[in-house]
C-alpha cells in the first residue's frame, strides 16, 4: 500500500469508529478491526468487531450497511477527498475464531 492510501485509511477508520460510537446507539460493544481499500480508493471494505450474540451481530451489520449513505454524510468533516469512497461492513470473526482453535488446542492437551 502507498503512504496515501494508508493515511486515507486509518483516517477513515477513525471516523467510522467515531460515528458508531457517537450516532448509533448499539446495546453492544463494537468496534472497527480493519479497513481494506481499493488501490485507487474508491471502495472500502470495513471490518466490524461486535461483542454480543449472533442476532445482535447481524443486527449491528444490517443497520450499519442499512444507514451507509447517512454515515457516509459524515465522511467530509474528517476525509479531505475530491470522491468520497464506497464503504461496505462485514462482520469480523477473527476473535471468536482464535478463542475456537484455543479451546480445541486446550482439548488436545
Amino acid at each position: 500500500m502507498s503512504i496515501r492510501s494508508d493515511k486515507v485509511r486509518l483516517t477513515l477508520r477513525k471516523a467510522v469508529s467515531e460515528i458508531i460510537s457517537y450516532e448509533h446507539n448499539f446495546n453492544v460493544l463494537v468496534s472497527v478491526s480493519d479497513i481494506d481499500m481499493s488501490p485507487d480508493l474508491s471502495n472500502a471494505k470495513i471490518y466490524i468487531s461486535i461483542l454480543g450474540d449472533d442476532n445482535s451481530k447481524f443486527n449491528v451489520i444490517n443497520e450499519l450497511n442499512n444507514n451507509i449513505s447517512d454515515i457516509k454524510s459524515y465522511f467530509p468533516k474528517y476525509l479531505k477527498l475530491r470522491k468520497i469512497p464506497s464503504i461496505y461492513f462485514y462482520l469480523d470473526e477473527t476473535i471468536e475464531n482464535a478463542e475456537k482453535m484455543h479451546k480445541i488446542l486446550d482439548n488436545l492437551k
